[in-house]
């Protein structure tokens, strides 16, 4: 009987059991959705205020708009050639400075071939001429005279036409023979081998005795009077150049400086020439030549070498006002820069490159950025909106 009235309460008590534990589920439930909406708001509330990327930015500077282009080049001689032998013969004389670095003024004895074979050739060739006009002065005569005997009827016209005939033989042979002196006299030249121009020996391969054929190399000189330094210009490079050039009616002067890859120490001044018409088969860039007079000149030996490296340095104008200086480190793939507004939202600005020297860069723009904060710190995101907490550098390191 006990255990028979005991089962209700038993069955009541779990219920209120259960009803509890539903109760303090929801309880849970509702505690938990409320603390992850306030965490959710805490997390917003972070993301304005301490999560937001610091930046370090610098004021743009106004830029002159005058600049330098810095191009670098190689520089050579203007002029030079390989000496070669025109005729053949042994070599009887070489001149002691004809080595490595030797120097010579134009039309100097740089080499003699044996000259007899060739001083007995214009001989022959001046006796054969001389037989030839005296030739010439009897066929006249005779053909005068036997035309005036066939005008009288005394010599029939085949006798007359043999006359104008031999006369015309005469003059072919003078004509020859005067030929003939020439080749001869010029080879007899070309046993003496001078300087074409003010000359500085780069090799040499004639030694006295040797004997020489047609088309041997004796020597390589290059041309002291100039030298002329090619570099190569990009488009925009080119474009300032021209619009240079056009200003100052084909006169601009510039500057040939040593750089980290040169042997030489002289700075060189000269000017620009002209572009070439060829376009640089490896770098894709208009060729730019300038010209450098007396660059190996004797004052400047051991200081200024063919083929050396060298920058060249041209002064240009940007033709406007917005030129402004940023250091590199803003530039984006050279083509914009990032500007930290005062909301401290990324804004993108729009730029051409017109020169970088010494870790900062020359840019214009079609926007005045007097005074606007731009942005140096490399983001892994960069957006236009994109907020970040800015930190003005107190040093500006253009």
């Amino acid at each position: 009987m006990k255990a028979r009235m005991m089962e209700p309460k038993q069955r009541y008590s779990f219920k209120w059991v259960i009803a509890g534990f539903v109760v303090t589920g929801f309880g849970l439930l509702a505690m938990i959705g409320a603390g992850g909406v306030n965490s959710v708001d805490g997390a917003g509330e972070s993301v304005s205020t301490s999560s937001l990327p610091v930046v370090e930015v610098t004021r743009v500077v106004k830029g002159a708009s005058e600049y330098t282009l810095e191009i670098p080049g190689r520089l050579r001689a203007r002029n030079g050639i390989s000496l070669v032998g025109e005729v053949a013969g042994r070599i009887v004389f070489v001149d002691p400075r004809l080595v490595l670095g030797g120097r010579f003024v134009k039309d100097e004895i740089l080499i003699e071939i044996n000259k007899s074979d060739y001083s007995a050739e214009v001989a022959r060739a001046e006796a054969v001429l001389a037989s030839s006009k005296a030739i010439l002065v009897q066929s006249k005569a005779d053909t005068k005279r036997r035309i005036e005997l066939f005008d009288a009827g005394a010599v029939t016209e085949v006798v007359r036409d043999q006359a104008i005939a031999n006369l015309a033989s005469a003059k072919a042979s003078l004509q020859q023979a005067e030929a003939q002196l020439i080749v001869a006299r010029e080879n007899l030249s070309r046993a003496t081998i001078r300087a074409p121009f003010p000359a500085l020996v780069l090799a040499e391969g004639a030694s006295l005795g040797g004997y020489v054929s047609p088309g041997q190399e004796l020597a390589q000189l290059m041309d002291v009077r100039a030298a002329e330094l090619v570099a190569g210009a990009s488009p925009r490079e080119a474009a300032a150049i021209a619009t240079a050039m056009t200003r100052n009616q084909h006169e601009i002067k510039v500057t040939a400086k040593p750089n980290e890859g040169s042997v030489g120490t002289k700075p060189l001044t000269g000017r620009i020439d002209n572009f070439s018409p060829a376009i640089d088969s490896t770098s894709r860039s208009a060729l730019i030549v300038a010209v450098f007079p007396d660059a190996f000149s004797t004052e400047n030996t051991g200081r200024v070498f063919s083929d050396d490296f060298m920058t060249l340095e041209i002064p240009v104008s940007a033709g406007d006002d917005n030129v402004w200086q940023v250091p590199y480190g803003a530039l984006r793939r050279n083509e914009y820069i990032w500007l930290v507004n005062d909301q401290g939202q990324l804004e993108q600005e729009k730029i051409v490159v017109l020169s970088e020297v010494n870790g900062s860069a020359m840019i214009s723009s079609k926007n005045d950025l007097s005074d606007k904060r731009v942005l140096l710190t490399a983001l892994s995101e960069e957006r236009a909106g994109l907020k970040v907490t800015p930190v003005l550098l107190t040093t500006n390191e253009n």
